[in-house]
């Protein structure tokens, strides 16, 4: 993959708000990224596994395997994107 982590960072955003019950709203990412995927949009654990499948199959990385860890500790939306891009970028 030769696309730079800003473009990555915006897709994982995107991919996050069209798997989610809210809109996306006006915040800046900064603010976006505070957000919790279960409290502030309304993700369950059938949308993060969707999420995840979705992820895994565009960028040919496995995700799944650590599902209760991400439910655990990652407690917003920044540290989920954070985590999703290493792993991309790992397995690059």
């Amino acid at each position: 993959m030769d696309k730079d982590f800003a473009q990555l960072e915006k897709e994982l955003m995107e991919k996050i708000f069209e798997f989610s019950e809210e809109a996306r709203s006006n915040d800046t990412d900064e603010m976006i990224k505070d957000l919790d995927l279960f409290e502030d949009l309304k993700y369950d654990s059938v949308s993060l596994v969707d999420l995840l499948i979705s992820l895994e199959e565009k960028y040919d990385v496995e995700l799944t395997e650590d599902m209760s860890d991400l439910i655990d500790n990652l407690d917003n939306i920044g540290q989920f994107v954070e985590y999703i891009l290493e792993k991309i970028l790992d397995a690059q």
